[in-house]
């Protein structure tokens, strides 16, 4: 039966007002190398910095060997549990092997140190885990890989069970991680546990006994070592509530239902003949470097203009409306490019901007205080303290991009337009859009995304260039995040 190292129990975390994980789970067992996988480094950073101890969780629990640890609050003694390497080095630089395994161990400051004792127990260490590594020499004369191998042996010799390996392809070649994993593989022999955090699936693929799948904060799926394909990777950030390897084609997460929004042959201005089917909780990102073409498309779901030819159903209807006010009536709900200048109403306070939309679904929602303490306690954590009781102008720009996505996550719609996202050169910016473009596909919400980007700079998986829309039939047109 296979022992437990280390669980983190529904844990959840921020940075800087922004969800990193929400209600993470994880468990590594003696032996064994996990993988995590995340593309983006603040998810990572909070996940290492949690467990080694350097910072404290919103909320959740870490065990080590099924003991509960203090996990409110920073813990510095977690790092003699579980060590970590990265690209920022643990060693001090000026010290040499011998004294960065003793020397910095508790209650050693206070003796005289015997330097011929150290050397001589370093030297047993580096003959016990096969490595070759003068005890005297200094830690900044020392390669990538030996330095490596050198903070894990620190970690496991001052008590670690668990090594953390954060990002390990970003400074190492791949001969030196053939030379770490083999290293490493010594190690899980003897029990001891391996959490190896990066963003290379190839790194993950090759070496990972199983790998957890972040997105959203969560651990979204868990692949076992040779199900950890490129196409199955994919699948996970392409809309899927799930990966399910043996879904039926054409099924969506939320079922085998009629298309959300239907573009069949619709004609106007710079637009040829469009044509795209969008389910929901499906995503469709259409291209277009002149812009016109989307500006087109835009202008037809405003109801600024109507079709030359073709039709726009919505719900398997006839999609009609004269202004964006109508349709939001129909649940269609725009994110422009720059919304926080251009989407809050100055004059009321941002949590009157969260809620004004979605007041209007519900009848006399103002004069019951419940509607919006509700809407209070829900939103709040996303931003700064009593950020959502002051006005716009007095908020942050962080703050502010998140109050229009946080108000479309409250409204619900049935589609959400989003005018050039991840056109900003801000990427926070993009990171937020990002995280919240995410959490409407999981409510079920369809998303069309407009972009001026060209393939490539974004994930080419959700793309598609309006060219390929002008020249493609209805039928063959449905594409999913």
């Amino acid at each position: 039966m296979s022992v437990e190292l280390m669980r983190l129990d529904n844990v959840v975390s921020s940075a800087h007002g922004y969800p990193t994980l929400d209600r993470f789970c994880l468990s590594l067992y003696q032996g064994e190398m996990l993988g995590v996988f995340s593309r983006h480094l603040r998810v990572k950073n909070d996940l290492v910095d949690l467990i080694v101890g350097r910072k404290g969780a919103n909320s959740g629990r870490v065990y080590f060997e099924g003991q509960p640890c203090p996990f409110n609050e920073v813990n510095a003694q977690r790092l003699r549990k579980a060590g970590l390497v990265s690209s920022v080095s643990t060693l001090i630089q000026d010290l040499s092997v011998a004294e960065n395994i003793f020397v910095m161990r508790r209650g050693v400051q206070a003796q005289i140190i015997d330097r011929p004792l150290i050397r001589a127990q370093t030297r047993h260490i580096m003959d016990e885990f096969g490595l070759h590594i003068d005890p005297d020499v200094l830690a900044r004369k020392l390669l990538p890989v030996d330095s490596c191998q050198l903070q894990i042996v620190k970690a496991v010799v001052l008590g670690a069970r668990v090594v953390v390996l954060q990002d390990l392809s970003g400074f190492l070649s791949d001969f030196e991680m053939e030379t770490i994993i083999d290293f490493l593989g010594r190690l899980t022999s003897k029990g001891i546990g391996l959490l190896m955090v990066d963003s290379s699936d190839s790194l993950l693929r090759r070496y990972a006994d199983r790998t957890l799948v972040v997105k959203n904060g969560k651990n979204f799926w868990e692949f076992k070592r040779h199900e950890l394909t490129q196409a199955n990777l994919a699948a996970c950030f392409s809309g899927a509530e799930r990966y399910l390897p043996h879904e039926t084609a054409g099924t969506s997460r939320f079922g085998h239902s009629a298309p959300m929004l239907v573009f069949d042959q619709v004609q106007l201005g710079s637009l040829g003949s469009v044509s795209f089917k969008l389910h929901r909780g499906e995503q469709l990102s259409i291209v277009d470097q002149t812009g016109r073409g989307i500006e087109d498309i835009k202008a037809l779901l405003s109801g600024e203009c109507q079709p030359a030819w073709g039709e726009i159903r919505l719900d398997d209807a006839a999609y009609r409306c004269n202004n964006v006010w109508g349709a939001l009536d129909n649940k269609v709900a725009f994110v422009v490019e720059n919304p926080a200048e251009a989407m809050t109403f100055p004059d009321l306070t941002a949590l009157e901007n969260l809620c004004f939309p979605a007041s209007n679904k519900i009848k006399n929602f103002w004069l019951n205080p419940k509607n919006v303490a509700s809407c209070l306690q829900e939103y709040q954590h996303f931003f700064e303290p009593d950020a959502l009781r002051r006005y716009p102008n007095e908020l942050s720009r962080q703050d502010m991009h998140k109050l229009v996505y946080c108000r479309w996550h409250l409204f619900n719609p049935k589609v959400l337009v989003c005018m050039k996202p991840f056109n900003s050169v801000e990427k926070w910016l993009e990171d937020i859009s990002s995280y919240f473009i995410e959490q409407m596909l999981s409510r079920g919400v369809a998303v069309l995304i407009l972009s001026s980007i060209a393939p490539g700079t974004q994930d080419a998986s959700q793309d598609v260039l309006l060219t390929e829309l002008l020249t493609e039939n209805l039928g063959g047109m449905s594409h999913p995040r």
